[in-house]
């Protein structure tokens, strides 16, 4: 069998430098193209080693650990033990993923008589793998199992971001309570105009048995103010929330000012792991006739100013 080494060379500075780099988004850090070049020339070097000189002991595990450690040194610097377990571990992670991909990739396409068609067993007791795969074959692999494990990492670094923005809350009202799933949008600047209280959203369905009769539903459909005046002539005395309901007004999307019902709690409290839970009592709730998750993840968005109460100074209710 004819090796070429300049061949495996080139090979593995390409396969090392795309392994650094994919590490170096996975933990969101930019080195230097000349480092990130150095520690790939290094990596070439040390697969390419194998054919100009039989030393046995440079293949062992403590010597393959050794190198990979200094890759990432040269790649990413040491910025302490911390950041140099991670940034070595992630390294690992990356070859497993994606040069397992690679593989996985050739032995599924690969074709043969009986599984054990493409193995063979040596004299001493050794196992080789046949593993024939064409140039162009071999590069479409090998970026698709990058581009796999960079697509799954950032898919999951976004859904954990998103899952810090969650919060359990609890609204209380008179003698009843209802707890509830929230999203913290820090782009909601809704206010009650007068008061500059801060308004949060809920989806009206979580109060449909509060509501008055058909509520609910007209608010998908109807402005809000023709709900208030039929209360001001009917209801006025017989519903317990009236002097609790608001109008408050708000610019959509399309740039048009509309009017959202809103009801003035006695108190909003909101949790989440690993901090201390917060109490608001200065704050509205507006209610939005459709879902507001299409995946019912949440049924409410939590004003960004609730998010910064200090639990310890809460201010005391104040009337709206």
């Amino acid at each position: 069998m004819t090796v070429y080494v300049d061949l495996v060379f080139f090979n593995n500075l390409a396969v090392d430098g795309a392994v650094l780099l994919t590490t170096a988004k996975v933990r969101h850090l930019r080195p230097a193209r000349s480092r990130l070049l150095l520690a790939a020339i290094l990596g070439g070097i040390y697969a390419a080693a194998m054919f100009w000189a039989h030393i046995p002991y440079l293949y062992s595990f403590g010597v393959k650990i050794a190198i990979s450690l200094l890759m990432v040194l040269l790649t990413f610097g040491y910025g302490g033990p911390l950041q140099l377990i991670r940034n070595f571990g992630a390294f690992y992670v990356v070859n497993f993923a994606t040069l397992g991909g690679v593989i996985g990739i050739s032995f599924l396409l690969q074709s043969a008589d009986s599984p054990w068609g493409g193995m063979t067993f040596t004299q001493d007791g050794g196992l080789l793998l046949s593993w024939q795969m064409q140039l162009g074959l071999y590069v479409t692999a090998l970026l698709l199992s990058f581009w796999l494990f960079r697509s799954t990492s950032e898919t999951r670094k976004k859904r954990q971001d998103l899952e810090q923005l969650f919060w359990n809350i609890e609204i209380k009202v008179d003698a009843e309570k209802w707890t509830i799933k929230a999203l913290l949008d820090t782009g909601n600047r809704l206010y009650e105009p007068l008061t500059r209280i801060p308004v949060m959203i809920m989806e009206a369905e979580v109060w449909r048995e509060q509501l008055p009769p058909g509520w609910c539903d007209r608010l998908k459909r109807e402005s809000p103010d023709l709900l208030i005046s039929e209360m001001d002539n009917q209801l006025s005395e017989e519903y317990p929330w009236g002097s609790r309901l608001r109008l408050v007004p708000y610019r959509a999307v399309n740039g048009n000012s509309r009017l959202m019902l809103a009801v003035k709690p006695d108190v909003v409290m909101l949790s989440r792991e690993g901090h201390p839970p917060l109490q608001v009592h200065r704050v509205l709730i507006g209610l939005d006739g459709g879902t507001l998750s299409s995946e019912g993840n949440y049924r409410a968005i939590v004003h960004p100013d609730m998010a910064q109460a200090d639990p310890a100074k809460s201010a005391p209710s104040q009337p709206a």
